[in-house]
């Protein structure tokens, strides 16, 4: 009786032993692609690093009012700093589905599929937030600009309207990107344009009604012609 259990209990290990010297190697190739990725993507974030304060990145990222927003939102490293840390760790991840990959078990292979046509949606929903962010502040500038040498009741709130709209609109656009709840995104933005402008609507007309009135008797008062009076008393 003893004979087939010691057999059982020796092919069972035999199993156990080819199966982790089956996956030995593909553990020691993830492994060192995992390593590779590591000091590639900390050597590029010097690079990007270093590339980024030459072309002075952090005073335009200044101009365009990212370092205000980053600093509003407690962040304490520069924009190049961020933008080398987000190269790096993109890099490192790259590196370690590719590792993963070589473990040659099938539910991983499908995650690393995924992956890696998930990559140019991120990169583009990162492209539309930051472009985005770039188009609503200087619109928003230029509103706010043109509004006061019209004169223009409210030019700040205008300016700000502008810079939300836009700002709400490239987000809907990324997350529509990354394929993340499309529908409820679409309606949200929806839901959110049509607050803000019947907000705007009613604080212009209950608030700035005596500013528009105004404005327009200077109109008509500038568009009068000299003679209408005395033609209106013939």
């Amino acid at each position: 009786m003893n004979a087939p259990f010691t057999e059982r209990l020796a092919a069972a290990l035999d199993a156990f032993v080819e199966t982790v010297l089956r996956f030995l190697p593909g553990l020691l190739a993830a492994l060192l692609v995992l390593a590779l990725g590591l000091v590639v993507a900390a050597a590029l974030r010097v690079v990007v690093r270093r590339l980024l304060v030459l072309a002075r990145f952090d005073r335009a990222c200044q101009s365009w009012g990212l370092t205000d927003v980053l600093a509003k939102a407690d962040v304490q490293k520069p924009p190049s700093a961020l933008a080398a840390a987000a190269v790096f760790w993109l890099l490192f991840l790259t590196f370690a589905m590719a590792g993963l990959a070589a473990l040659e078990i099938q539910v991983v292979r499908d995650l690393v599929s995924s992956f890696f046509l998930y990559i140019p949606r991120l990169i583009s929903a990162i492209l539309l937030v930051l472009a985005g962010f770039l188009l609503a502040n200087f619109l928003s500038r230029a509103v706010l600009l043109a509004a006061v040498n019209a004169a223009v009741p409210f030019p700040r709130a205008a300016a700000l309207v502008v810079k939300l709209l836009i700002t709400i609109l490239a987000f809907a656009m990324a997350l529509e990107q990354l394929q993340i709840a499309g529908n409820i995104v679409l309606a949200a933005f929806i839901i959110t344009f049509g607050s803000v402008m019947l907000g705007l609507g009613l604080a212009l007309g209950l608030g700035g009604k005596d500013v528009v009135r105004q404005l327009l008797e200077r109109q008509l008062k500038d568009t009068k012609k000299p003679g209408d009076d005395t033609m209106s008393h013939l």
